[in-house]
């Protein structure tokens, strides 16, 4: 079997994960930043604000940053292509525009609905401006991922975004030390990185130009149900935080957000070795050669629960160093509990790999909607029964609850359909394994003051279950020929490497 389809994968997964390893950091950084230099109210207004343009951005991409990416990666006729892009903008920038124009005659409805009383009305403001912004960077990330241009996508998207939005915001803090400080700095660095974003666009070929006799009817058929069904992370993600703020109050919503931070981290495997997964799986398709999607989808997932697993039983069984992180401001006892339940729900979308993204290379955006609405409204009705009666950790209930039922449905469907199963028994085997060795050394290791200390602690935890990882694979045979043929490339690709051939 021809390898290059796995390999291909598996580099591009390294290249984007080493970005989405500085991007999540950023990031980290930023809430970090925000949780012990603002009041919890007052960073608490932020994460609402940013909660809420991720949620109208869904309306404004009508999922066109997924659809374009199997119209680009499938379409050989660059003159196609740009017609495809150059409608998807037009659009968007339409949409959101009007969107923008909406939020600020109706301003008061959001903020009685979503902020606290103190809230500076500028906050909404900011945000309202950053959403065409933010939807047409989103719309650039499709483009490139279906470009399969993984360099540029981790530059704009991995390192730009992320780096200019700390900077931005801690400088804006240390003068300003407010929370229209942190959004004036989310609208500066989100403008500056969609509009380079744009010129890279210009740099490699799009030209802004329509053809009448491409198929747009086809490529909004296929778009429309990703309204929904392409960002069930952002309404799983977000939803809860925008129902804590109207529940309860803007102070709850930031200790419900470092928690989310922290148990976030599981998901950077994932979405690094799945960028180059579903335009592969549209590319295999196309060109007649569905019989290797079983194994690169086996192999995705194998690569994500192996590096995965050792952070997953850190978050469950020691995150207090983590948490004290933020500041003493957010209590170890209300937190460890909401990121142990937050950390079962991201573990198992981490590891079943991006099945919803493999459906959409097959072609069933309607049935990846039918799933993923289910979990939606599964979400959303238990986020409104728990949140007022068990508080924060309801709102984690329910997310587990919706991630659960999202992944069983679309996982046994690519088993039923295309018969793929998409976590092999090896692969489990060495989890558990690595879980269960993890888990011990943490449980009896004695607690350590210092942070240096408690870092190096589960720093080496996390090697000597990898390594054992590698043992329990190979004792079981789930080493495969791809992962040497991938090995074997990177370390060729490796700088100062000497070629004796």
């Amino acid at each position: 079997m021809d390898d290059s389809g796995v390999t291909d994968i598996g580099l591009a997964g390294l290249l984007v994960l080493i970005g989405t390893g500085i991007s999540m950091f950023s990031n980290f950084l930023f809430r970090l930043l925000g949780a012990r230099f603002l009041t919890p109210s007052e960073f608490g207004s932020v994460v609402v604000g940013i909660s809420m343009i991720n949620i109208l951005s869904v309306v404004c991409l009508f999922g066109l940053n997924q659809g374009l990416v199997r119209f680009v990666s499938s379409e050989s006729d660059i003159k196609i292509k740009n017609s495809y892009i150059t409608v998807s903008i037009a659009f968007v920038v339409l949409v959101s525009m009007a969107a923008l124009i909406f939020g600020v005659f109706f301003d008061d409805l959001f903020l009685r609905l979503l902020f606290d009383s103190n809230t500076d009305p500028l906050v909404l403001y900011l945000f309202l401006c950053a959403l065409p912004f933010y939807a047409l960077f989103k719309l650039i990330g499709g483009v490139l991922r279906g470009n399969m241009d993984s360099k540029n996508f981790v530059r704009v998207a991995k390192l730009a975004r992320p780096l200019t939005l700390l900077i931005f915001s801690a400088a804006l803090v240390f003068f300003f030390n407010t929370s229209t400080s942190l959004a004036f700095g989310f609208l500066l660095s989100i403008s500056i990185t969609t509009i380079w974003g744009i010129w890279l666009l210009l740099k490699n070929g799009w030209r802004p130009r329509i053809r009448y006799d491409s198929d747009y009817r086809q490529l909004f058929y296929f778009s429309a149900p990703l309204v929904i069904s392409s960002s069930v992370f952002i309404l799983l993600s977000y939803l809860d935080k925008i129902l804590i703020g109207l529940y309860m109050s803007n102070q709850d919503v930031a200790i419900y957000e470092v928690a989310v931070t922290i148990a976030s981290l599981l998901g950077l495997f994932r979405s690094a070795f799945g960028f180059l997964l579903y335009p592969k799986i549209s590319e295999a398709i196309q060109g007649d050669s569905s019989e290797l999607i079983s194994e690169m989808y086996s192999q995705t997932t194998k690569w994500i629960l192996f590096l995965t697993t050792p952070a997953f039983a850190i978050l469950i069984i020691r995150p207090e160093i983590l948490i004290h992180l933020f500041g003493d401001q957010y209590q170890i006892g209300t937190i460890a509990p909401v990121i142990a339940v937050l950390a079962v729900g991201l573990f198992l979308n981490a590891v079943v790999g991006p099945n919803g993204e493999a459906m959409l290379g097959f072609g069933r955006s309607r049935s990846v909607l039918v799933y993923n609405l289910s979990s939606v409204i599964l979400n959303i009705a238990l986020n409104i029964l728990l949140i007022p009666t068990i508080g924060l950790l309801g709102a984690a209930v329910a997310s587990v609850c919706g991630y659960l039922i999202m992944n069983l449905f679309k996982s046994v469907d690519l088993y039923l359909r295309n018969g793929i199963t998409v976590v092999s028994i090896k692969s489990v085997n060495m989890s558990a394994v690595m879980f269960l060795f993890s888990a011990i050394l943490l449980e009896i290791s004695p607690d350590i003051s210092s942070m240096v200390g408690e870092f190096s602690l589960i720093s080496l935890v996390s090697v000597f279950s990898l390594l054992l990882g590698v043992f329990v694979l190979w004792l079981t045979g789930g080493i495969t020929r791809s992962d040497k043929t991938l090995l074997t490339t990177v370390l060729d690709k490796l700088p100062g490497r000497i070629n004796y051939n």
